[in-house]
């Protein structure tokens, strides 16, 4: 008999550490455990050897059997957030020496009064100016003045640097400066990596495609060397599968990619949310695959859209108030999960998710130290957690501590009852979630009512019903993986990388010679990249885009160019009326008699995962219990008590409904079922809510 073999993605998170185990037997297992403060491989390597352990083997048996492992991980977010970078240089064009300084010009937000933007995230004194000017249309001006750059990069030596960003006028034009100078740092400077310009971020926008690259080389070091010593332990284990890491657009690259552009890493932690809610989206047919994906876990909560099977991507993300210009899923993140911490200000105001306890020492009622009240010590005081049974059992939860933390942190500071307080807490996170939905919805011309609310992650399902109640979302979708929903994005992710250049043109002038051009060069790219990573010809695609803009406007927009290449005028036609409709779309405005300018090219190399339907089904896989219901008193408004009946998901059978108010306990989540709402087993095995507005 042939061993069994899986595939395992892992989700790192502030408190928590999510586990997907697929089994080529299609059996799967989805798990969590404490996530390691300073050093995310303990967490990892203590999920495995739980995953070994569950299956009679011993870690380095497991390993042997793992033929793929993917890791979403927030290593390039905190080492940014909390300064924690190589120390970085950046070269730039003579002249422009204040890019970082300037940024833009401008303020983002014009009804903001006052903009305390963040020091230059490579310092003036670490800026060297060099001698040399390409102009638009690549021409060189000024020849690279090579005997000064080399005197740089002796300065450089001399001040111990560890990483260098280069960054050079127009380069995306001509690259040839920009190459040569990483050839004579590789030269000069062999053990210091660094990264260019027009690689990283092939963009027109100076202070975008400066402010990319120097997050990229100051990311090289510190995530080299953490995603090199987990492959290392994984090797020494007895790992000899693909290793992939999952990037901001939620799709997976391989280690080495991962090293060579760690600025993809970014912000990727929460991706894998939305590729898991549109997979599962379309199996329940929601209407138009218009879902609101939320992900609720220990530390942040994180939004996003999605329609038609897609998630919104947006071209510029933001970090600690700086700008890297790589297309990623857009996605609104704020401090509300469950362990944020409620606070009492010196003028009485209730905060809750400007800090969180972590995982260490974790809410109080986890019995390691902590003393404030969190979220979760307010959901237990409230009497919708079942201390006896919480998540996968790794954590014992106890109700006097939390009762006693938030007496003291919150009840007495407001001079309130504990069971008030802890009402009180819940409903302040909840308008939070409520702010940071309407911020990515209603502020961009969505209508949510329009759109279906999955509820992610451990804490969501507490929470989500008030959420969709006050936004008049009449459904909501709890996942069977919504407890590790992100892990489970991860798991059935795709293989994706976009590559782009620059060239500018427009519809009245084509350059059809250029653009041709551009994308074979840019297919041939994507097609070499699916070929490293493994992935067969047949499951191989690519997708076209421009970015275009009306020639009075400077926001650009992405641009489908249909099968690809640009090859007639009826294609060119296509191409601009697929622009005209995205601007109405976005900003009711449709210019049709006016040219249309493209500025930049992309090919999106994507690698359909090989088996997403046999993990769909496996997320819905439930051994059916005869668990009977039980009575938990339930405190379900800061006035009213009430016997709420609790069930066990798995004793629920298909096209089952529950009326509220009731608690559904399920696999590493707790759903509240309010009076307004009931819920249904749908027949792919998850839950969905159908309020009463």
């Amino acid at each position: 008999m042939t061993a069994t073999t899986y595939e395992l993605s892992v989700d790192v998170g502030g408190t928590f550490t999510d586990f997907v185990l697929y089994g080529s037997d299609r059996t799967s297992r989805l798990f969590k455990n404490s996530s390691s403060p300073g050093d995310i491989s303990h967490g990892i390597f203590e999920g495995i050897g739980r995953a070994a352990a569950g299956l009679s083997l011993s870690t380095n048996e497991f390993l042997a059997r793992v033929r793929h492992l993917a890791l979403g991980a927030t290593t390039a977010t905190n080492a940014i957030l909390e300064n924690k970078t190589a120390r970085t240089a950046l070269l730039c064009t003579k002249g422009f020496r204040d890019t970082l300084v300037i940024r833009e010009g401008h303020k983002e937000d014009t009804s903001i009064v006052r903009v305390d933007y963040p020091d230059p995230f490579i310092p003036r004194a670490l800026t060297l100016p060099v001698t040399e000017r390409v102009l638009e249309d690549g021409r060189i001006l000024v020849a690279l003045e090579e005997t000064e750059l080399r005197q740089s990069l002796e300065r450089l030596k001399r001040l111990e640097i560890e990483a260098v960003a280069v960054s050079y006028l127009w380069s995306i034009a001509n690259p040839a400066h920009e190459l040569r100078t990483g050839e004579l740092i590789a030269e000069m400077l062999p053990d210091v990596p660094f990264s260019l310009g027009h690689q990283v971020s092939p963009v027109v926008r100076e202070y975008r495609r400066t402010s990319t690259v120097a997050l990229d080389a100051s990311l090289k070091p510190i995530v080299q060397k953490s995603l090199m010593a987990i492959e290392r332990r994984l090797k020494e284990g007895g790992f000899n599968g693909t290793f992939t890491v999952v990037t901001l657009s939620g799709g997976r690259i391989s280690v080495t990619e991962a090293i060579a552009k760690p600025v993809h890493l970014c912000l990727s932690g929460p991706s894998g949310a939305p590729v898991a809610s549109t997979r599962i989206g379309a199996l329940e047919q929601v209407p138009g695959g218009r879902l609101i994906t939320t992900d609720m876990g220990g530390t942040s909560f994180d939004v996003s859209v999605s329609s038609g099977g897609e998630a919104a991507v947006h071209r510029d993300g933001r970090i600690g108030g700086h700008i890297f210009a790589i297309p990623s899923t857009d996605i609104k993140t704020i401090g509300a999960g469950g362990g944020s911490i409620a606070e009492i200000d010196e003028g009485g105001m209730i905060h809750v998710g400007r800090h969180s306890a972590g995982a260490f020492p974790g809410p109080a009622c986890y019995q390691r130290g902590g003393t404030t009240a969190t979220v979760t010590d307010a959901n237990l005081v409230r009497g919708l957690l079942n201390p006896a049974r919480f998540g996968d059992d790794t954590v014992k939860l106890s109700p006097e501590k939390a009762y006693e933390a938030v007496r003291s942190s919150v009840a007495v500071r407001l001079g309130m009852s504990v069971e008030e307080a802890a009402c009180l807490v819940c409903a302040v996170v909840e308008q939070n979630m409520v702010t940071a939905i309407e911020e990515i919805t209603i502020k961009r011309g969505i209508d949510p009512r329009e759109y279906t609310l999955v509820g992610g992650g451990a804490a969501a399902g507490l929470h989500a019903a008030e959420i969709a109640r006050s936004l008049q979302i009449k459904h909501v979708l709890f996942p069977r993986a919504a407890g590790v929903l992100s892990a489970f994005g991860i798991a059935t992710g795709d293989v994706k990388m976009t590559f782009g250049r620059a060239l500018r043109t427009d519809s009245d002038r084509f350059d059809q010679v250029g653009v041709g051009r551009t994308l074979a060069e840019l297919a041939a790219e994507a097609n070499a990249f699916l070929d490293n990573m493994g992935v067969p010809v047949a499951r191989q695609r690519l997708r076209f885009s421009a970015q275009a803009c009306y020639p009075t406007r400077s926001g650009t927009l992405p641009c489908p160019c249909g099968g690809g290449q640009i090859e007639s005028a009826e294609d060119l036609a296509a191409a601009v009326e697929d622009f005209h409709d995205l601007h109405e779309h976005y900003f009711r405005v449709r210019s049709s008699g006016e040219a249309v300018e493209f500025w930049e090219w992309n090919v999106e190399a994507i690698g359909l995962h090989e088996a997403p339907e046999a993990l769909n089904q496996a997320q819905t896989t439930v051994v059916m219990t005869n668990t009977p219901p039980t009575k938990r008193r339930v405190q379900v408004t800061k006035d009213r008590q009430a016997d709420v009946t609790a069930y066990e998901r798995t004793s629920l059978a298909v096209g089952q409904v529950v009326a509220g108010p009731a608690i559904i306990d399920d696999l590493l989540t707790v759903i509240f079922v309010p009076e307004y709402a009931q819920a249904r087993i749908t027949v792919q095995g998850n839950v969905m809510l159908e309020l009463q507005l």
